[in-house]
C-alpha cells in the first residue's frame, strides 16, 4: 500500500510542481528582456475575416473573404490598434467594398496591390501614425 500511496505522490508532484513554476519562468524572462532593453518588439495582431460581395457589370455575382493581420512594432500603439480593432474592421469592410464594387470583377484576379495599398491608408488614418503594417494573408474570391 505504501508503494502506491508513494507513486500517486510522485505523479502528482509531477504535475503540480511545473504547474507553479513554468508562470514564474515566463515572468523571469520577461524582467530579463526589460532589464536589457528589449522592451520594444514586434507584435501581431489577428484581424477578423473581411467578407464584401464582388460584382460583375454591377450585379452581385459573389463574395471575397480576405483574411490579414497587423504587424505593430511599438507595444503602447499595440495597445491603441488592439481598442481601435472594432473601428479598423469596419474601415477595412467599407473599402473593401468600394473597391470590390468600383474596381474588382468577379470574373478576373483581384489586384493585391491596390487592395494592400488602400487598406494601408486606412490603418493610417484610423490609428494616426504609420508604425501599423496590413499584412494580407488570403484574398479568396467564390462565384455564385
Amino acid at each position: 500500500m505504501t508503494g502506491f500511496i508513494a507513486k500517486i505522490c510522485l505523479l502528482g508532484a509531477l504535475f503540480i510542481i511545473p504547474a507553479f513554476m513554468a508562470p514564474t519562468s515566463a515572468f523571469a524572462s520577461e524582467e530579463k528582456k526589460e532589464e536589457h532593453g528589449e522592451a520594444s518588439h514586434e507584435d501581431y495582431i489577428q484581424v477578423p475575416p473581411v467578407i464584401v460581395t464582388m460584382y460583375n457589370k454591377g450585379r452581385p455575382k459573389g463574395n471575397m473573404t480576405i483574411t490579414l493581420i497587423l504587424k505593430v512594432t511599438d507595444s503602447e500603439k499595440h495597445d491603441t490598434a488592439v481598442k481601435y480593432l472594432p473601428r479598423l474592421s469596419s474601415a477595412y469592410v467599407m473599402e473593401s467594398s468600394r473597391l470590390s464594387h468600383d474596381y474588382f470583377d468577379v470574373k478576373r484576379p483581384v489586384n493585391i496591390g491596390m487592395l494592400a495599398d488602400a487598406l494601408q491608408v486606412v490603418t493610417n488614418a484610423v490609428l494616426k501614425h504609420k508604425d501599423a503594417r496590413v499584412l494580407i494573408s488570403d484574398v479568396i474570391v467564390n462565384k455564385r
